[in-house]
């Protein structure tokens, strides 16, 4: 089997956070699932972990733009062993990470993180026109727990961050109503 190219793995990444994207503006425009908890589940409501990942993603967007506005430059580095296996094996575990201060959840209502929602859509959007700069950038931006990681190792990451809270989303929504 041929290895499939950085450059489409890259623009894969960019699809499916493009997609969750979609879901989770979709989600945001309904408060009353926003609001749902199970704290069997998680600590934090729906809303909490779409605000997270808009933070996330919101972060995520500034570290992209300084990787492609020098794609060569930065501080050397690679990834963690343990953010090595998470981007390749696709999982993060439960309950072993702790959100950065900059991305705990405060709680925004329901309209203000679909606005933000909207515009960081708009900003992976924007990055399809990139997708070989990515791919090809050599710089990299500190991860707080996968170490340096590329632009590519972001998207990948982001991707994978994604489906880690929209799993956990889908199981505050199966969980019976307390």
């Amino acid at each position: 089997m041929v290895a499939m190219s950085r450059t489409t793995s890259t623009a894969r990444s960019l699809q499916e956070i493009v997609a969750g994207l979609e879901s989770l503006i979709d989600l945001a425009g309904r408060p009353e699932e926003m609001s749902r908890q199970s704290r069997s589940v998680s600590g934090w409501s729906v809303g909490k972990h779409v605000e997270h990942l808009t933070l996330s993603d919101e972060v995520t967007l500034d570290g992209l733009s300084k990787l492609l506005a020098d794609p060569q430059g930065g501080k050397p580095g690679k990834a963690t062993v343990v953010g090595r296996i998470c981007l390749w094996s696709g999982f993060v575990p439960r309950g072993r990470g702790k959100a950065p201060s900059g991305v705990v959840p405060q709680g925004l209502d329901s309209a203000t993180v679909r606005q933000r929602l909207l515009t960081v859509r708009q900003g992976f959007v924007e990055l399809d026109a990139s997708v070989e700069s990515l791919a090809s950038s050599t710089a990299t931006q500190p991860h707080p727990v996968f170490g340096r990681l590329d632009a590519s190792q972001w998207l990948r990451f982001t991707a994978v961050h994604h489906n880690h809270h929209q799993k956990i989303m889908r199981d505050i929504a199966r969980a019976p109503r307390a």
